[in-house]
């Protein structure tokens, strides 16, 4: 998405002259009373001559103006990256998603949103669950194994990246990590956070957008007690504050011109944050990152700003959490996620960046309880607003989605009033 500055340049003026001169030497000629004549032939070529030489008789001046209002076409650029919460697959999830010939198809739990990814150019979602295979049996809680087809449909709705460092990572061992890696491959989905070398690991993801370059860095703050071996040690992204300023620092060395660290931390169902992720915002504020997403507590955080160091850009966002993208969880707070839509834009006469707009998305999981609804389905919660509806959102489905509409509103904006919701 970008917006481009126009300038006419000296040529264009040229042939703008040249094509109103052709236009008018072929029309047909006119009669004109002797004053009407002189007037023309006089007059206005003098007033004409005036307005020329003011504009062209002072270089100097002209080159300062340039300097200070760069007229470089395509030097204002612009990019949206949209980022979301936890995509979880429970049990009851696959389950519904199993067609009559065996296969899975999780195509319309996301079709509703497909138009809000659209308008972005980059999503980027926090995967929680593993890809292990049909051979180590599917399951949902606590040893996460999905279908395949669940990132067959993530790619198709839009999804361009997903992180893999969290508390799940190892839940089918090193193998189900590396064989979830070989299935975003095959997806076309770009991926950090756990890897299959150290070489992988070392390289640091930087996303080259041509006229921007944006480093994407993804920490755990652990797992549930399963971690690779000693040896493999690379496979996995844990916190580690000489690790996170590292991985920032090679980014920039790489040229990424905003950096993201996208953390899973925080407490299970808790908004606010704990003291741990206070420290581990501080020490990649520290090192100079840019952007700071969350995920991991199931629930919505608020989102903030804060003074960026050693950054490209003079405000950071903090979002504390995206909450739940997709699950089977229902309770009040853990059925709702976000779609965080953050625009950078450059200058590339001057080199400078900045956060141009930070709007948000509110989500709800509808979760169908006629077998003959489609079931699962996420939806912008904005819908709440809307007097025609889909046939199977039914009364007490739309009130549960304004419920979530209210508590999105009260939670994102409770320490920045500067999110606003997009429709």
């Amino acid at each position: 998405m970008n917006s481009h500055r126009k300038s006419i340049s000296c040529e264009s003026l040229s042939l703008y002259l040249m094509t109103t001169i052709s236009r008018h030497a072929a029309r047909p000629k006119r009669i004109f009373p002797p004053e009407t004549f002189w007037l023309c032939l006089v007059i206005f070529p003098v007033i004409f001559a005036a307005v020329i030489c003011s504009a062209f008789t002072s270089p100097k001046s002209f080159k300062q103006a340039t300097q200070a209002t760069p007229i470089t076409e395509d030097s204002l650029v612009a990019i949206t990256i949209s980022f979301i919460g936890d995509l979880m697959c429970h049990s009851p999830q696959y389950n519904n998603a199993r067609q009559s010939d065996g296969t899975y198809d999780f195509y319309p739990s996301f079709e509703q949103v497909k138009p809000y990814f659209k308008t972005a150019d980059y999503v980027i979602g926090n995967l929680e669950t593993t890809f292990a295979g049909p051979a180590r049996g599917y399951s949902g809680y606590p040893n996460f194994n999905t279908p395949d087809s669940y990132a067959a449909a993530l790619k198709a709705s839009g999804v361009d990246m997903l992180v893999t460092s969290n508390n799940h990572s190892m839940d089918m061992g090193e193998a189900g990590l590396l064989r979830t890696l070989e299935i975003l491959d095959r997806e076309g989905i770009a991926h950090t956070g756990t890897f299959r070398s150290k070489k992988d690991r070392d390289s640091v993801c930087v996303i080259d957008f041509n006229w921007m370059k944006v480093g994407v860095l993804n920490f755990t703050y652990g797992t549930n007690g399963a971690y690779p071996s000693a040896s493999h040690a690379y496979m996995l992204n844990v916190t580690d504050s000489a690790l996170v300023t590292r991985d920032i620092k090679s980014a920039r060395a790489q040229g990424a011109d905003i950096v993201v660290v996208f953390y899973h931390w925080g407490a299970e169902y808790k908004p606010e944050p704990v003291a741990k992720q206070d420290s581990m915002m501080k020490y990649a504020v520290a090192a100079g990152a840019d952007l700071i997403i969350g995920a991991h507590s199931h629930v919505i955080g608020p989102v903030d700003y804060y003074k960026t160091k050693n950054a490209r850009l003079d405000s950071g966002v903090v979002a504390w959490s995206l909450g739940n993208f997709i699950s089977n969880q229902s309770q009040r707070y853990t059925d709702a996620g976000l779609i965080l839509q953050i625009e950078l834009s450059k200058n590339t006469t001057n080199n400078t960046v900045w956060i141009s707009r930070t709007t948000y998305v509110p989500t709800w999981v509808y979760r169908g309880y006629d077998l003959s609804n489609k079931n699962y389905i996420v939806v912008p919660a904005t819908w709440c607003g809307k007097d025609s509806l889909p046939a199977w959102i039914s009364v007490e489905s739309k009130t549960k989605m304004c419920g979530v509409l209210e508590d999105t509103k009260k939670i994102v904006t409770k320490y920045s009033a500067k999110p606003v919701v997009c429709e």
